[in-house]
């Protein structure tokens, strides 16, 4: 009798296996057929639910091999069955998976995409991406909100990185102040490429380099060619001023990388490493090559690269070329301000107090410019008033020639009857009466129009000595 029994089991076991196998076949072939697009992918379907129907995790597969060929009416239709198919009846969580990820890819309807997440949920509220997915589309509603809810995930699903799944949220809402904040709580340790990306770049366009670097080296060691870190990496190495790590980092992004599409911005940076280490020759190479890169759309503008240009040759004291990349700088920068017109003064001045063969050149150069600025910009015509006498001085240290006078007399005109004059305003006031002082005392020898000046000047500034010695000559 027991040996009958056993062959009995034996004979049910090896139908059931059988069985077990032409379903899984049948599966198979069906979905080999949709992604395929065979000619008999329907029939194929239809073989495999007749023998899977009661399989629900089955009949989802069919379902998602149909969404990933963007047949949506099937792969709900699938869904649906594996719904009927799940115990019990309707509470099957991946079906509403499927459900949800067909209406947040193919539909219009977020909030119903949502719903279907919140049933996955609801029935299996241990998986995490009924979670996930569910802020994923409520985000573009809410990112608060979406972040909140991956909160709910936590004590159902602890082995889950919430701070990371968070700031994921954050940075597909386009909030890198708020990615970058959760990524800093998050184990870096448990981030994968993905998120170390996201957390590089949050960390760096808020100002956080440190966490930049750290991020970077932790993905570098995951992708060692990985352009983005190693470019990122370089980058926040020089924020740091870490400038001998940075320039490393130069050699491993250009030559090293995969992929890697060099812009502007990133030979504009190189040269900012090259610059802080004095290494001339490269930094205005790198220069080059980003003005030959720039275009309209660019990251970095190209009156940005050229300003820098300037300032760079304007601390070597090559001032032609300093003048030189000003001027095109002024020449394309739209918007522009009295600090630009004024910036080309400062390099005619500056170069005036180095070559003193050009000297009067100079100044008249730095004039002009000043004079430009006061008549292009009304607001600031007491300042450059004041400012061209004191390029006058350069040439006129003793005030002997007078040179000043004109632009002190015109300060004066502009200012002392202004009734709210600033601190500013009064000190050019202040020293512009001291040079008319000065001057109608030593070289006009009227020292009746002198004392008349001192004592504007103590009605500004009773302690000014200068004039309170005139004020009390006899």
């Amino acid at each position: 009798m027991k040996a009958i029994k056993y062959l009995v089991m034996a004979a049910l076991m090896l139908g059931f296996s059988a069985t077990a196998n032409a379903q899984e076949a049948e599966l198979n072939a069906a979905l080999e057929g949709i992604k395929s697009k065979a000619p008999n992918a329907a029939e194929l379907a239809k073989t495999a639910y007749k023998k899977n129907k009661k399989d629900a995790a089955a009949l989802v597969k069919i379902g998602r091999a149909y969404l990933e060929q963007k047949d949506t009416a099937n792969a709900a239709l699938f869904a649906n069955y594996a719904n009927e198919a799940g115990k019990p009846k309707y509470q099957y969580a991946p079906a509403y998976l499927l459900l949800g990820d067909i209406e947040a890819s193919y539909g219009t309807d977020g909030g119903k995409a949502a719903g279907f997440y919140n049933q996955a949920i609801n029935f299996d509220p241990t998986n995490p991406e009924g979670y996930k997915k569910w802020a994923l589309v409520y985000r573009k509603i809410s990112p608060s909100q979406a972040a909140k809810k991956l909160q709910d995930m936590k004590s159902n699903c602890p082995n889950e990185d919430i701070d990371a799944a968070i700031a994921h949220i954050y940075m597909l809402a386009g909030d890198e102040k708020q990615a970058y904040e959760n990524y800093a709580k998050a184990d870096i340790n448990k981030l994968d490429k993905s998120s170390l990306n996201e957390f590089v770049r949050c960390s760096y366009f808020t100002g956080h380099f440190d966490d930049a670097l750290r991020a970077a080296e932790a993905g570098l060691k995951i992708e060692p060619r990985n352009p983005v870190f190693n470019r990122l990496a370089m980058f926040a190495n020089y924020e740091l001023k870490k400038y001998d790590a940075a320039k490393a980092y130069i050699h491993k992004y250009f030559n090293e990388t995969d992929s890697a599409k060099f812009s502007e911005y990133d030979h504009f940076y190189t040269a900012l490493i090259y610059q802080a280490l004095e290494d001339k020759a490269n930094m205005y190479a790198e220069y080059d090559k980003a003005l030959s890169l720039v275009n309209d759309s660019s990251m970095i503008k190209r009156h940005a690269i050229l300003k820098s240009v300037s300032d760079s040759y304007l601390k070597d004291q090559q001032f032609e070329k300093a003048i030189q990349y000003y001027q095109d700088y002024l020449a394309c920068k739209p918007d522009l301000n009295s600090d630009d017109e004024e910036g080309l003064a400062k390099i005619y001045s500056k170069w005036a107090d180095n070559d003193e063969s050009r000297k009067a050149e100079l100044v008249g150069k730095a004039i002009e410019a000043y004079r430009t600025m006061g008549e292009k910009y009304p607001i600031q015509a007491i300042y450059a008033a004041y400012q061209c006498a004191t390029m006058s001085n350069k040439l006129d240290k003793t005030g002997e020639k007078s040179l000043a006078k004109p632009d002190y007399q015109k300060v004066v005109s502009l200012l002392e009857n202004k009734a709210d004059r600033d601190n500013s305003e009064n000190t050019m006031l202040k020293y512009s009466y001291h040079y008319l002082m000065s001057n109608a005392f030593l070289y006009g020898k009227n020292k009746a129009l002198a004392k008349e000046y001192a004592n504007k000047i103590l009605a500004i500034d009773p302690n000014y000595e200068p004039a309170q010695q005139i004020r009390d000559l006899k």
